[in-house]
């Protein structure tokens, strides 16, 4: 009896312990604009790889060109 006793107690005490993990804080702001910087350059970055036959030979697209036309009155 004493044992039966014994061993419920300790998983009582272990469940117990294992219920105490701590929650992590949700993103800031900053932390989430960040984050959701980074994966669009991640996917820009591999957009390369996976679409090769919309990019020149730059490996840019004609349209994300840094280069802008300007346009002149006529």
């Amino acid at each position: 009896m004493k044992i039966a006793l014994l061993v419920t107690l300790l998983t009582i005490a272990s469940e117990g312990q294992a219920a105490t993990v701590p929650v992590p804080e949700p993103l800031s702001i900053h932390e989430q604009i960040k984050a959701d910087r980074a994966r669009i350059k991640a996917d820009e970055e591999n957009a390369s790889k996976a679409r090769s036959w919309d990019r020149g030979a730059d490996g840019k697209r004609p349209w994300d060109s840094s280069k802008e036309i300007p346009l002149t009155k006529e």
